[in-house]
């Protein structure tokens, strides 16, 4: 462990043999000191060899896939004079072939992560800085193993008539493609309710176009109009989990919005809508999936916490962003495992 750590971050062009088998791709046998201070003289004072003394023997086998750049290199040391046996460096070699294998699977997915990753951020909104009478925050993070990228979406804009339209979704699958399938469906809300009046035909229209295209994902959603002069909210659901209300006293109330079934599956769907109202220094929470459920925590029971979290949060005066903080780092400190996204607005 420590020659690994005394190896880290050490250039490839150092005058040493590790760097030159990763370099060239060529196994390396050092026999003693004096072949590895003839063949490396510049590279014979490294921290590390001092504690091996003067009696070892280096074998180094690059890492690598046939026909890939190598990887990396495997480094073994032994007392000086030793020779490796065939059958030892036939399976240091097919060691080092399988480690190079796993390696570039590794970086391959890293990139496709990353891609991921990139495709969601960016498909993902800067909130409006200031809004009527509102104050809103979001927040957003990948699954826990840092390995999928789901299709989890938030989106806040002022709508044509004034009022603030707000909404959270989450399309299937963990992927690039469910990256995608999130910002295509938020583009094609954002698009219709620059027409249309209401959160019910946005839906309506939006589950039309999707199915018409014949979209690879469905998609679930939460969509809100709210009116900044009086507080007055019109939202509908598609499929998605409930709404959370909380209010300055501490208290809040789960609403299970009217609306249908998720985006982009039955022909001919008409979505349903309610109106209520938010009262000043009352906020309501709309969240993705993976805030609210997880291994050891039912629907119930996650939006049963959330609530009481959020409710906490404006009784101790907190503001939206803190108080998006408070329910997600809740969720990931427990039962994440899926992308989460938190979406909070609160009436001033």
């Amino acid at each position: 462990m420590r020659e690994a750590q005394a190896l880290h971050g050490m250039s490839l062009d150092h005058p040493s043999p590790l760097p030159e088998a990763i370099r060239t791709g060529k196994p390396q046998f050092v026999p003693d000191q004096e072949d590895y201070i003839r063949r490396w003289p510049h590279g014979a004072s490294l921290p590390w060899l001092a504690r091996l003394g003067s009696d070892y023997t280096i074998s180094i086998t690059p890492l690598s896939e046939s026909g890939n750049l190598t990887l990396g290199a495997w480094e073994m040391t032994y007392r000086s004079g030793y020779r490796p046996s065939l059958d030892e460096r036939t399976l240091m070699g097919t060691l080092a072939d399988l480690a190079g294998q796993a390696l570039r699977r590794i970086r391959l997915q890293q990139a496709r992560v990353e891609l991921a990753t990139a495709l969601q951020k960016t498909m993902l909104p800067t909130l409006p800085e200031h809004l009527p009478g509102l104050e809103v925050a979001a927040r957003y993070r990948p699954s826990r193993d840092g390995l999928d990228i789901g299709g989890d979406w938030y989106d806040t804009f002022v709508t044509p008539d004034g009022a603030i339209a707000l909404e959270i979704g989450d399309a299937q699958g963990h992927d690039v493609d469910a990256a995608a399938a999130m910002g295509q469906v938020r583009a094609s809300m954002r698009a219709i309710a620059a027409r249309e009046p209401d959160p019910a035909t946005v839906l309506t229209r939006t589950n039309e176009l999707l199915v018409t295209m014949g979209a690879a994902r469905f998609s679930s959603c939460t969509m809100l109009h709210i009116d900044p002069d009086d507080g007055q909210v019109t939202g509908t659901s598609a499929g998605h989990v409930p709404l959370l209300c909380a209010r300055k006293d501490g208290s809040h109330s789960i609403r299970e919005l009217t609306g249908g079934p998720v985006l982009g599956v039955l022909p001919g769907t008409e979505y349903d809508e309610e109106t209520f109202t938010l009262d000043k220094d009352s906020a309501l929470v709309m969240v993705t999936d993976g805030v609210v459920e997880g291994p050891g925590l039912t629907l119930e029971a996650g939006l049963e916490r959330a609530g009481t979290l959020a409710g906490a949060a404006l009784h101790d005066g907190l503001n939206t962003e803190e108080t998006a903080d408070r329910i997600l780092d809740a969720a990931v400190a427990v039962d994440h495992l899926d992308d989460v996204a938190v979406l909070v607005i609160r009436r001033t």
